[in-house]
């Protein structure tokens, strides 16, 4: 059967604004949310890095699920999880301000949202393995600038109809995340092809530290992932605090990250141009020293306009070092670890989160 790489694209390109949006309003506006639960900065930044934590330790092995299994589809594990998602966040804003509820409810939430980031990455890296030019750089523009909208709604609609707001809307977001993946196909031959060659040359099953002694230069730049997404993790928990510091809102928050995501877009839809001028590795170089100067800016910001200003740096470091890890990852991955790969890539990000979150808390 023929698939149409820009129905495709497009399809694909929903799936990561939606996430995105739940993102912004699960992980983003999660210290506005806490903070409106009765819980303290330390302690939002024990849930928080709990949350992350646990993320990082299911993310390769749920991700190595699909590795290690022919027959078990991205598309299924990635609707399951959503599942889960919803329920959780459901009888989270169902339960009182006791701690020990919304701690454990919460953690589940993010958890899975951070296991579920890495699928959704490894979705488009699917198709176009199976021959269909998925663009994930465009797709992934879209996420951010979906981003950008989302902060703005939920900083106006937090201030006036309170925190509760950023969780509704999460719920209503994953489920059209779930309806978008199940609108998307399996490719039912590239699946048989990947039965018969498995059968063929049984797939080599590594531990951890395998994985990481086999890819050296792979377990280096994870290495160098942990020390940047430190900062732009602990940046983005506690924006909420540095803009209230500086005089600002949870508007002025949204602002900030609005400005920010909207950078984003240039670099994201034009990465598979630059791509074919610079290797990934070179560009994730180029990002690690953008995302250096954007932490003395934002150290320097003394004020909202300047906090704004340092935003626009967003385009030279987040933006860049994103899809550009994505196509790292499936550089020098051998086929039956590429999703494996590309979990522990993404467990970068969470494992910073659980230092960013405790350091800043």
């Amino acid at each position: 059967m023929k698939y149409s790489a820009r129905k495709l694209t497009a399809q694909y390109a929903l799936t990561q604004a939606a996430y995105w949006m739940v993102f912004c309003g699960l992980y983003t506006f999660s210290t506005v949310y806490l903070l409106s639960r009765g819980l303290s900065s330390s302690k939002i930044g024990i849930v928080v890095a709990c949350g992350n934590l646990i993320g990082f330790v299911l993310q390769p092995y749920i991700s190595g699920l699909a590795d290690r299994f022919e027959h078990l589809t991205l598309h299924w594990l990635i609707e399951v999880l959503i599942g889960i998602m919803i329920a959780s966040i459901v009888l989270l804003l169902l339960v009182p301000n006791v701690f020990f509820f919304v701690f454990l409810l919460f953690v589940v939430a993010d958890a899975l949202l951070q296991v579920l980031q890495p699928l959704l990455n490894s979705l488009s890296i699917y198709y176009v393995n199976a021959g269909i030019n998925v663009d994930f750089g465009i797709a992934r523009g879209v996420g951010s600038l979906s981003f950008a909208v989302m902060s703005s709604l939920l900083g106006v609609l937090c201030d006036r109809f309170g925190a509760d707001a950023s969780m509704i809307a999460a719920v209503v977001l994953l489920v059209a995340v779930f309806c978008l993946v199940l609108s998307m196909p399996v490719i039912r031959q590239a699946e048989q092809e990947k039965v018969r060659a498995s059968d063929d040359n049984p797939r080599e099953t590594l531990s951890l530290t395998a994985f990481l002694l086999r890819y050296r230069c792979f377990s280096l730049v994870l290495v160098a992932s942990v020390l940047i997404f430190t900062f732009h993790n602990m940046y983005n928990s506690y924006l909420i605090q540095v803009v209230r510091e500086i005089g600002g809102t949870s508007t002025q928050m949204g602002t900030a990250l609005t400005i920010a995501a909207c950078c984003e877009l240039p670099a994201m839809f034009g990465f598979s141009l630059i791509a074919k001028r610079f290797s990934s590795s070179r560009l994730m170089m180029f990002a690690a020293v953008m995302f250096t100067v954007k932490a003395f800016a934002t150290y320097l910001a003394g004020n909202i306009p300047e906090l704004y200003a340092s935003m626009v740096l967003q385009m030279f470091s987040f933006a860049v070092i994103t899809p550009a890890s994505v196509y790292y990852v499936n550089e020098v991955m051998s086929d039956e670890h590429r999703y494996t790969g590309q979990a522990l890539m993404v467990g970068t990000s969470t494992v910073s989160g659980v230092i960013g979150s405790l350091r800043g808390g």
